[in-house]
């Protein structure tokens, strides 16, 4: 990496090296709401002859107000009084803020200030390209880690891409195996579309999730990205899988395969599942409805305790009106 510095213009080397005003300082830091007066009982003791605190006129509606700007300049009667000025107050506290000062230079000339707008920019456009650079490098090193750590990846039962497929065993007669379902699949959305194929019973199994969660959500929760759906026989069981394995559902193809009995949940245990799913959901739309009462009946008691606080009030203007 090169350690070179960049070399200044002609035009920039003049502003660099303007030569200074002996008798006149900049003080920098200077607290917002500080006066010339006040800075002038600072140098007390030295012989200054202008306070100028620079500021920029805001307008709000119709006030205008000024604004300082957190710098000064300060004159004094000779250079050496000027030096003393920052020999002695240089680095000290003035009001809440720790001041700096030096010797002022003249104002900069239109050629000077447009150079100094093309420096800024200079800047800005090498501090953009840095900034994007960095970004660019950070997203190749992410995907780069990503890709090794697929490959590193070992395969088994969520087979090469991650997505669950059925394991080995004999297979089902009757019972299809859905995989990379979208989260938010629900066993109505599979009902309508095996219906022409008239499912026995549909099992989405939910994802755990904490009551508080639960009530949070008003009962709602997401699957595990799985599904077994039940037919009448074989013959409809393969022709569900034949006509429904990579159909996108609520935009992810599914994976529809035979399942397998070993892994196939029974009808009871599904039955069960239900009615356990049924029981949280009641419980969760009773924890809703006392909440939401809860809630009613603090605000009514509020605004009851509002009117009786006024009704003396009101009496008392009607006396005041009599």
């Amino acid at each position: 990496m090169s350690t070179e510095e960049p070399v200044a213009t002609p035009a920039e080397s003049s502003i660099s090296n303007k030569p200074v005003i002996e008798d006149r300082i900049y003080v920098g830091n200077v607290d917002f709401k500080a006066t010339e007066e006040e800075l002038k009982e600072l140098f007390e003791g030295l012989k200054v002859t202008e306070v100028d605190i620079p500021f920029k006129e805001n307008t709000r509606g119709e006030k205008t107000f000024k604004r300082h700007l957190g710098f000064a300049f300060v004159q004094f009667e000779n250079k050496e009084e000027a030096d003393k000025a920052i020999a002695e107050y240089n680095g000290k506290k003035f009001q809440r803020r720790h001041i700096f000062i030096k010797k002022a230079v003249p104002p900069p000339t239109e050629e000077e200030k447009k150079v100094r707008v093309e420096a800024f920019k200079a800047k800005r456009e090498v501090y953009l390209a840095e900034k994007e650079k960095k970004k660019a490098e950070a997203a190749a090193a992410k995907k780069e880690k990503e890709a090794s750590k697929a490959k590193d990846t070992p395969k088994g039962e969520n087979g090469e891409d991650g997505k669950e497929k059925a394991p080995d065993g004999k297979p089902s007669s009757d019972t299809i195996f859905v995989t990379n379902l979208n989260y938010d699949v629900t066993v109505k959305t599979l009902n309508t579309l095996f219906k022409d194929l008239k499912p026995k019973w549909i099992h989405v199994p939910a994802r755990k999730v904490p009551f508080h969660i639960l009530k949070k959500n008003q009962g709602r929760r997401k699957n595990k990205g799985i599904a077994f759906v039940k037919f009448a026989d074989e013959e409809t069981q393969k022709q569900a899988v034949a006509e429904f394995n990579g159909k996108e559902i609520n935009g992810r193809e599914i994976i529809v395969d035979i399942a397998i009995d070993a892994r196939t949940p029974k009808e009871e245990e599904v039955k069960e599942a239900q009615a356990a799913e049924e029981k949280v959901a009641a419980e969760v739309a009773k924890a809703v409805e006392a909440e939401a009462a809860s809630k009613k009946a603090s605000k009514e008691a509020t605004e009851e305790a509002t009117e009786e606080d006024s009704t003396p009030n009101e009496a008392a203007e009607e006396n005041q009106e009599q």
